[in-house]
């Protein structure tokens, strides 16, 4: 009689557990391995906390398609997805829809993390999201090519990366460089750091629009000419992002690739054919003498319509996955750099990833995109005529003329 009470008794309270359980939503991308490594954390927090339990909605991993979806969701008032992982861009753009996180600044332990990824998440003084990874663009090389064909390092400048990567190429029957060239934000980033890196802008620190720019008209050449006149580059670049990217070089099919510090853990992984024969850099300088990388990173946020139940625990859940343990599990794992200043200072991080500690410089002076409410509408503008000028459909010096009327007349809105 006894063991038959103590057995109502526990399926009383399972039950009771059950329904007072808290269903929340999580959006993410499935790049490299963010999601199967998301997965695990999740398992670990819901046993941590069996009261909450974390449903993930998986995204396109264009951030242009995941932007389109969010406004849409936001705009119809859903109380889902209750954590949305947003790009570094869009805080500005989104802050009226998130929850307000200034005054847990001390919970998040924001004092501990990179001073640049607080700030991207913080609008007009109110902290809207908590950084969880940060990004910046970098050169991926196959260090075995370039000792095989004399070179004793990287390419330093553009011009250096042409010359190796057409006599590399061209003797090993394969591409010379690939990259991000697709219409969608990624193409906005490499577009960046070529502007940069050749000494122009898109908006200066006033957000007058400063593209219109000879230096700039040359920067988008290069680009250009890297397809049609060096030919280090296939014509399909046109179409590829990030992953697209990633699968040819890890096949074994290109000397070079632009990407971000995700890549690294899958270029090195088991079944990769270039395992170990891989390099990573800094991107190279241009004209000018600079050096330049985008400032990429996601961030989460709380849609401001959940109740305040759910946001409770959308907070534990943030925290939990930008702790010290987490993110470092998450930089191992996926690759993906912390934003907590301590984890770059983790030795195994160092044995393991050794870039992320070496060219830890280059991830905290990424250059961050034009920071503004009409971030979207400026990207859109901007990957229309920088890809008509890829796939030949305008003039390099007429799309960048063109682009500069159209950002003219949104600034001036």
């Amino acid at each position: 009689m006894n063991l038959r009470k103590v057995l109502f008794v526990s399926i009383i309270l399972m039950i009771s557990s059950f329904l007072l359980a808290i269903t929340i939503t999580m959006t993410s991308g499935a790049v490299g391995k963010e999601l199967e490594v998301l997965y695990q954390q999740l398992k670990v927090f819901m046993k941590k906390y069996p009261d909450i339990k974390v449903s993930v909605m998986p995204m396109p991993d264009s951030a242009t398609e995941r932007h389109d979806l969010y406004v849409t969701y936001l705009a119809a008032g859903e109380k889902d997805p209750t954590v949305l992982m947003i790009d570094v861009i869009w805080p500005a753009e989104f802050a009226p829809f998130f929850v307000d996180l200034t005054d847990d600044y001390d919970y998040f332990e924001l004092d501990k993390f990179l001073p640049g990824t607080v700030k991207s998440v913080t609008v007009n003084g109110r902290i809207v999201a908590i950084p969880w990874f940060t990004d910046a663009g970098l050169l991926y090389y196959r260090k075995d090519l370039l000792e095989k064909y004399g070179y004793d390092h990287p390419p330093r400048t553009w011009d250096e990366l042409v010359e190796m990567a057409k006599k590399i190429g061209k003797a090993e029957g394969i591409n010379g460089f690939v990259w991000q060239g697709a219409r969608y934000e990624g193409l906005v980033c490499d577009f960046m750091e070529y502007v940069w890196s050749f000494g122009a802008d898109v908006l200066n620190d006033k957000g007058k629009v400063v593209i219109d720019d000879p230096n700039a008209i040359k920067a988008l050449q290069f680009m250009v000419d890297m397809i049609y006149k060096h030919k280090i580059t296939p014509v399909g670049v046109t179409t590829y992002m990030e992953e697209d990217a990633r699968r040819i070089f890890q096949s074994g099919k290109a000397v070079f690739m632009r990407n971000w510090p995700y890549a690294w853990a899958l270029v090195n992984s088991d079944e990769s054919p270039i395992k170990g024969k891989v390099g990573v850099c800094p991107l190279p300088a241009g004209p000018s003498g600079k050096r330049a990388a985008t400032l990429g990173g996601w961030n989460l946020a709380i849609n401001k319509n959940a109740t305040p139940e759910e946001i409770e625990a959308a907070k534990k859940l943030i925290k939990f996955l930008t702790s010290y343990d987490q993110q470092l599990f998450k930089a191992l794992n996926a690759g993906q750099n912390p934003t907590r200043k301590a984890v770059y200072q983790n030795p195994e991080l160092a044995k393991k990833i050794p870039f992320m500690v070496k060219l830890f410089d280059v991830f905290i002076n990424a250059l961050p995109r034009p920071r503004t409410p009409k971030y979207s509408e400026l990207s859109d503008v901007i990957q229309k005529y920088v890809h008509a000028a890829l796939t030949r459909q305008m003039p390099v010096e007429k799309a960048i003329k063109e682009m500069a009327k159209e950002l003219e007349r949104i600034q001036s809105k």
